[in-house]
Order: structure tokens, then sequence, then C-alpha cells
């Protein structure tokens, strides 16, 4: 099949060769760029333990190199991906790995000590507020954004002309927020009608929720929410 790879920039490229290797054309089309927020490292010292929820977190923290200030931190992650990117970054092993980010939750309060301060270390846009939901359980927690995903303003040309001509057969999508992206931009373009022939691969039912103004005929989702189960559904 001739896939729509709608993820980052960064992270588009080993998707769409695993795409590949799976026998599929992968064709990019990021919908979200990366950029890195103006924030204080000092602040990530006042706590006990850190959450983390996606890879773009590590990325913002290296950055500023503060990634090793960080190690005495216990952590808690979101999905497989991003506990080896946090291993790899020299932090020790998550205390937990979950994942969603309610799933994650759950743990924390399950697990966690009365009292342990969290920060969740993440982006602007939250498709999930664990930090509220520590917060219901008693728990001291407080949030801390460090990178935005800024949306792409339209398709490019050529993935344009693909929709309308229907010479794609499926779109990938990976976040909630880069599907209402998609979606916007299929209406922006008038290509609402032509892109709803297609097939949709999701990653979650909260990410297929999100095309419902597209009336899509075919939406599939992946059993667990990670990418490895979304390649998964595709094979």
């Amino acid at each position: 099949m001739r896939l729509l790879v709608t993820r980052a920039e960064q992270d588009a490229t080993p998707f769409a060769d695993e795409l590949r290797e799976l026998g599929h054309e992968p064709v990019l089309q990021p919908l979200i760029e990366l950029r890195m927020l103006d924030f204080d490292a000092s602040e990530l010292e006042d706590t006990d333990a850190l959450i983390v929820t996606s890879g773009n977190t590590l990325r913002a923290l290296e950055q500023v190199g503060a990634i090793g200030g960080l190690a005495r931190f216990p952590i808690y992650c979101v999905g497989d991906a991003t506990a080896r990117r946090a291993r790899h970054c020299g932090l020790q092993k998550p205390l937990a790995v979950e994942d969603t980010g309610e799933k994650l939750a759950a743990a924390i309060i399950a697990m966690a000590a009365p009292g342990t301060r969290f920060i969740h270390v993440a982006g602007e846009h939250l498709s999930f507020d664990i930090v509220g939901e520590l917060i219901r359980h008693g728990m001291p927690s407080r949030s801390l954004a460090v990178y935005v995903m800024e949306a792409a303003e339209a398709f490019t040309p050529e993935i344009a002309e693909m929709i309308e001509r229907g010479t794609l057969d499926g779109v990938t999508l990976l976040s909630p927020r880069t599907a209402e992206i998609y979606v916007s931009l299929c209406h922006r373009h008038r290509l609402a009608e032509c892109a709803k022939k297609m097939v949709y691969f999701c990653i979650s039912e909260t990410v297929a929720q999100q095309l419902r103004t597209l009336e899509p005929c075919r939406v599939y989702i992946s059993e667990r929410p990670n990418r490895k189960a979304l390649l998964d559904l595709v094979r």
C-alpha cells in the first residue's frame, strides 16, 4: 500500500523505513514540527520524580544540556520507545512504563510513596492531564512545558494532488493532534470527499475519533496504543 506518514520529521523517517520493511510505500507529509521552548532548567531541581510522556521531551532537555543533572531522579514514562531513549540519555531505569498517560497515572498512584513530588516534563499540547489526575489523588504535581509541536498550515501540492486523484491507499495517524490537523487540512483544501475513501490506521480510539467529520469508509485501530501495534495492523 502507498501510505501517508504524518509524523514529525524526526520520527517520520524511521517509521517510514519500518513500513518499507513490511512491503509498503510510505509517503511523508509531516503535519507537526518540533520547536523548543525557552524554559528554566532550574525548575527541574525542586522535585522527587519526573514524568516523561514523549521522546520529544528528552530531545528538548538534551538540547539545553539539562539531561545530566536529572540522572538521580526516578522517572516514569509513557511508551517503551520513550523509556529506551531515557536510558540511552543516561537516566536511570524507569520505575514504570505504560502505553498511555491514563495507565501511567494509575501506576504512579498505586506505587508512589505519599507526598512524592512530581514534575511532568512535556509539550504544550497534552492529550491527557496526568498532573490533574495525580493532584486529585493527593500527589503534589506540576508540569513544565519544554517544547511545542507546531501545526503544518497546508499539504504540499504533491500530497494534495495524491489525495484528490486517489493515488494514496491509506493514512497512518499516531496522535490525536496530528489527526486533528490532518482533518482540518482536508477540509481547508476541499479534499474531504476524496479523503473519506482512504483507509485509516489509527494508534488509538482517541485518534480515530478525530476523523469523525470526514466520515471515513474504513478505520482500523491498533490493539495497543503504540507504534509496534500499529505496524502489526498494517502488515
